[in-house]
């Protein structure tokens, strides 16, 4: 009854969304009148003297407006309604909406030449890449110029994520926190060792005894999952009072080898190393983590927003989730996304007004409907389109309030050599012993200057070890 129960009032949120989004729209559409009538008169389009004021505006001629979009076809569905409702009133828009299954998909296709979207989002890693080769505009005057209010809506740290020289290069639209989703049939917070409240922050030593009770008392099933990249340890040295890198601004490489770091990845490593904490590489090779998780063999697992429409469409699996375990300050990371708008629009007006009614929370609403998207905005991640408290998990609000515990680490342009050079040594490290954690963060600093030192940084590499 609680799924049921949860989709019928999600019927309702949608259509109370819809008619936001109406409402919304029009005054968006007012905010740009200014542009609107200016362009009109260039065209001839001013209404005749003996027209009432109240008939509608001249029209200027129609417009089709290209959206790009990423993730998976139930994500790129949500985004299609979104923009089916972009009516404006001073002219027909017809928006196309352009898919790729992740960010690196696009990016590719924009190395491949094809054209970019007048309005598409971009994951924040590729923003160098985006304004180097000179693939967006910023947009910080734009939504000025329509009267766009930040308010406290938008944290300042997403806002300085998208920004370069001093100015906003895409406004924050998708945020995703990492937290932990538990399976509430196999970890019961309460018989722990001094338990946790659920939907409140923990520490190691809790989501530790967590992941052992359910070891102990369900044979066959794994504890943790962590994932062997810099995203999934990030949450553990930065909470340990670490960094990822040597510089928050120029990295030469990763500081995986500082003594803080060493020892928050020792405490980490040993968490996995109770005997079935975690999934084996002959579990990985039948079945993802996330598959594990729904087919009731997981206890933990580190994850974002997005796993939550999957986990909902299965059967019997009751779930829950809780912020990143600390090791003294709650911090995670995560992905965060944003609206862009091309360097070369078809029409820059029309695609302006296009990114601020796609950011509005009627817009927001709409595409948050589906369970995917976590927005920037943080009067809708904090509303019942978002938090959806009829429906899974119970403490939805772990995904907002996490926001706050948030780092951007800094984005090196090499990303994705960065992760074949050093994953396959991070996943020997959290397999290993914590005895062998300082040799191996040395190494592993060792393997990242290689691939971004020469190009930021001087010419002496990381002390050998």
């Amino acid at each position: 009854m609680r799924e049921s129960s949860g989709w019928s009032r999600q019927r309702a949120t949608l259509l109370v969304a819809a008619l936001l989004a109406t409402g919304l729209l029009a005054a968006c559409d007012a905010s740009g009148s200014s542009t609107a009538s200016s362009s009109a008169s260039s065209l001839g389009g001013s209404a005749p003297s003996s027209a009432p004021s109240s008939s509608a505006p001249p029209q200027l001629p129609p417009e089709t407006l290209t959206f790009g979009v990423i993730g998976s076809a139930g994500e790129i569905d949500q985004y299609k309604t979104m923009a089916e409702t972009y009516a404006p009133l001073s002219r027909k828009v017809t928006v196309k909406v352009e898919s790729w299954p992740n960010d690196s998909a696009m990016l590719a296709a924009f190395r491949d030449g094809e054209q970019v979207p007048d309005v598409f989002l971009a994951n924040r890693r590729h923003l160098p890449y985006l304004t180097q080769h000179q693939l967006v505009q910023p947009v910080d005057q734009l939504l000025d110029d329509r009267g766009f209010d930040f308010g406290d809506e938008y944290p300042r740290s997403s806002l300085t994520a998208f920004g370069a020289d001093n100015r906003l290069e895409c406004l924050p639209y998708g945020v995703q926190p990492a937290v932990v989703f538990y399976n509430k049939k196999l970890v019961k917070l309460g018989r722990i060792k001094n338990p946790p409240e659920p939907g409140q922050g923990w520490s190691l030593d809790q989501f530790t005894a967590a992941a052992r009770w359910s070891v102990k008392r369900h044979p066959g099933v794994a504890g943790i999952y962590l994932a062997p990249d810099l995203a999934s340890i990030a949450p553990f040295v930065y909470s340990g009072g670490g960094a990822l890198f040597d510089s928050a601004t120029d990295p030469t490489s990763l500081a995986l080898s500082d003594d803080t770091n060493v020892q928050s990845l020792t405490r980490t490593v040993r968490a996995l190393r109770a005997p079935g904490s975690t999934l084996t590489p002959a579990q990985l090779e039948k079945h993802t983590p996330l598959e594990w998780f729904a087919r009731g063999k997981l206890a933990l697992l580190e994850g974002s927003r997005r796993m939550v429409p999957d986990l909902r469409a299965t059967d019997g699996l009751d779930f829950d989730v809780m912020p990143m375990p600390s090791l003294g300050t709650p911090a995670t990371v995560g992905n965060l996304t944003g609206l862009c708008l091309s360097q070369h629009p078809s029409d820059v007006a029309t695609a302006a007004d296009f990114l601020v009614y796609a950011s509005s929370p009627g817009a927001l609403a709409l595409v948050s409907f589906g369970g995917y998207l976590q927005p920037a905005n943080q009067t809708v991640a904090l509303s019942d389109a978002f938090q959806q408290p009829d429906r899974l998990p119970q403490h939805a609000s772990v995904f907002t309030f996490s926001v706050k515990s948030m780092v951007y680490p800094p984005v090196v342009g090499p990303s994705d050599e960065l992760e074949l050079a050093v994953d396959p040594m991070l996943e020997k490290m959290l397999r290993g012993t914590p005895a062998q954690v300082p040799r191996a963060t040395r190494q592993i600093d060792r393997a990242s200057y290689r691939v971004i030192g020469p190009r930021l940084g001087p010419s002496a590499s990381p002390s050998s070890g």
